[in-house]
């Protein structure tokens, strides 16, 4: 493939970004899943998935790229308004600080904030959907948010806080970004409900219904695990109670499947059925490898040359056959030489697949920007492939690295475990082996093993972590931990 139009290729190659909140062009990467058909569903609200399985690139497409949400399920939306609760990390969202003011507030409760919190950023997507609001306490509120240029959410939720409590004044002004606008609580505190109501009505007389999203939730307190859960479960309490009061107003919550497991609120049970469990098959990474890279001009001119039906055709269209040849344009049949080697989705899928089973797109998409990265580095395209197989070996290191260097570094109370596997000689242990290598460490027994298969590190064979005999360490995490082990990753 060393031709003009290979380097040229080769040059453009770009898998996208591994953060969804920075990619610039995610209408045109997203790959629809059956995980979205179910988050676009009214009863759906929680969405879980370890880090890297696409929540953010879920909660990126509804609230950045909505006209492409929209399209993609016209029949589910007509009647919905989709406004942001966190996720962007700007201004007017909330962030630990501001939690940790507010906390030195009378009555403080982390239910409460989450309460008023929802109605000030329900009231803001409202607002810009162009509903008419009725006279009220809302309408006052958003004269203020209207007028602001510099909306930051502290200010505002300080003063309303005031009027949030049982001990209320009269009145309180609400000030933000140079506007203020004068609230009254009358004899009665003002708590939220007024705010709420007022948004129930204006959504019902619109025939609307408002989903208020909520990603990166776990970066709130990242330090500070137990105050962390206290939050996040405030929020799921105060969420369960907003759409039981006002079924207009709907919460939809993403959040890491090892931090959901945690959580202890009251119903938690009832929502078996209202959340979806983010999930990803070989074929759906094909499909987003070769979408991602045909999103370059020069990438897809390159693979129709080879694939014809895909001049015709959006990648995610094609037939099976044909995505797997694509993706045989970009990256070599096989990792190694030789007639009985695994296919390369076969390859990538066990490499980027975590004790749970869970498929990561995220750690595909960084393979594949490696494996440009080294390629590059090489000089020149691959004999039969944009990348050659050195390229993705060396790329692999690379994301298993990473992985256990970003993602592990979440969970300090089990560093000192992860740090014992360093120099071991294979990647499988019997439950005595592991009970001796971590003799000393706490947790330790069930506590620790449930700990490492939650946090996907240690996979149970044979049975559970109750009943297991033996334990393997994923092939994502050996180099990263520091396993030697002789053959190949």
């Amino acid at each position: 493939m060393n031709t003009p139009h290979a380097h040229a290729a080769l040059e453009a190659l770009d898998f996208g970004r591994v953060d969804a909140e920075s990619e610039v062009d995610l209408d045109q990467r997203f790959v629809r899943t059956t995980d979205f058909e179910k988050f676009a569903r009214q009863e759906i609200w929680v969405a879980l998935g370890p880090k890297g399985t696409g929540k953010s690139a879920l909660f990126e497409l509804f609230a950045k790229y909505e006209h492409v949400a929209r399209r993609l399920v016209p029949d589910r939306l007509g009647d919905t308004v989709i406004a942001s609760g966190t996720g962007f990390g700007d201004l007017s969202q909330l962030a630990t600080g501001d939690i940790e003011r507010l906390k030195g507030e009378d009555g403080y409760d982390h239910d409460r904030l989450w309460r008023l919190y929802i109605a000030i950023r329900a009231g803001l997507g409202v607002s810009a959907a162009g509903l008419s609001v009725p006279r009220g306490p809302l309408r006052d509120l958003l004269v203020a948010l209207h007028e602001a240029k510099d909306l930051r959410i502290l200010p505002v939720m300080q003063s309303l806080w005031k009027l949030a409590i049982g001990d209320a004044p009269a009145e309180v002004s609400v000030a933000s970004g140079g506007a203020t606008v004068t609230l009254r609580g009358g004899k009665k505190a003002l708590d939220v409900i007024g705010l709420l109501q007022d948004l129930q009505t204006t959504l019902e007389s619109a025939g609307k219904k408002l989903w208020l999203l909520f990603d990166k939730i776990d970066e709130i307190f990242p330090t500070d695990p137990a105050e962390r859960r206290a939050a996040i479960e405030g929020l799921f309490t105060a969420s369960m109670a907003v759409r039981r009061q006002f079924p207009a107003i709907q919460p939809k919550v993403l959040v890491r499947t090892d931090i959901w497991r945690d959580l202890q609120f009251t119903n938690k049970s009832h929502l078996t059925d209202k959340r979806v469990e983010l999930s990803w098959s070989r074929d759906q990474l094909a499909v987003m490898l070769l979408k991602r890279a045909c999103a370059s001009r020069d990438v897809r001119t390159f693979v129709e040359h080879y694939i014809p039906a895909l001049k015709e055709s959006d990648v995610e269209v094609l037939s099976r056959e044909d995505i797997e040849a694509g993706i045989r344009v970009i990256f070599p049949p096989t990792v190694y030489p030789g007639e009985r080697e695994a296919e390369i989705m076969d390859w990538i899928e066990a490499r980027v697949t975590d004790a749970q089973g869970t498929v990561l797109p995220r750690e595909t998409i960084m393979l594949g920007n490696r494996a440009k990265s080294e390629q590059e580095g090489i000089g020149r395209p691959g004999d039969d492939s944009l990348l050659a197989r050195e390229a993705v070996r060396e790329a692999f290191t690379y994301v298993s690295i990473e992985r256990v260097s970003g993602y592990l570094a979440e969970f300090p109370d089990v560093e000192p475990h992860l740090k014992r596997f360093r120099g071991q000689v294979t990647a499988t242990f019997s439950r005595e082996q592991l009970e001796e290598l971590m003799a000393g460490l706490e947790p330790a027994g069930i506590d620790l093993l449930d700990r490492l298969y939650e946090i996907g590190v240690l996979k149970p064979l044979a049975g559970t972590t109750v009943t297991a005999e033996n334990f393997e360490i994923p092939r994502l995490y050996r180099v990263g931990l520091g396993l030697v082990i002789r053959g190949r990753a």
